[in-house]
């Protein structure tokens, strides 16, 4: 089966969904129950749309990961907090908790899955001389890779908790051929 017939059919599959979108506090009371692990790949496909609730409230937990960390970091630093100075005094930003709580972060094993290029790298070294950024680990966020993929059976998607389409793809017995 192609990727996309297979997506046709999990997009209209009913069990797929967990919890639907626009439902944050339930969403976060849900994730207060599961792994880290599932955290990450609810992170790994979060559409930033929906709001940064969730995202924020991951960030506070003790266990988060810091590949965790830096993929919500990777994909909203580089998008447009890096840089604005309205920004980076906003104590309630998903970059500044990250950074805030960067070295509190026990676990550090998995992947964020973002590329970082020399210029975001030329980027960190402009700002990080900015007043705003002195003494936060913004080198050690750009340069963590992590060791492993998160292994779990729940995502994201437009703001709905999903079943992952790699673990439905597997308990449905599909192969993608092409």
């Amino acid at each position: 089966m192609t990727e996309f017939d297979a997506l046709m059919q999990y997009w209209t599959d009913p069990e797929v969904l967990v919890i639907p979108a626009g439902e944050t506090d339930r969403i976060i009371e849900w994730l207060g129950q599961q792994t880290p692990n599932t955290w990450h790949k609810a992170v790994m496909t979060w559409n930033y749309d929906y709001g940064d609730k969730v995202l924020s409230w991951i960030l506070q937990q003790d266990s988060c990961d810091r590949g965790t960390a830096a993929r919500i970091f990777l994909d909203e630093g580089f998008g447009h907090w890096l840089g604005d100075k309205d920004l980076a005094n906003d104590e309630n930003h998903v970059c500044l908790i990250a950074l805030d709580n960067w070295h509190r972060y026990t676990a550090g094993a998995l992947k964020h899955g973002m590329t970082v290029s020399e210029a975001d790298h030329s980027k960190v070294q402009d700002v990080a001389d900015w007043p705003e950024y002195a003494n936060l680990p913004l080198a050690e966020i750009i340069g963590y890779e992590g060791t492993r993929d998160a292994r779990s059976k729940y995502g994201s998607e437009d703001g709905k908790i999903v079943i992952a389409f790699d673990y439905w793809l597997k308990e449905k017995g599909i192969e993608i051929t092409q």
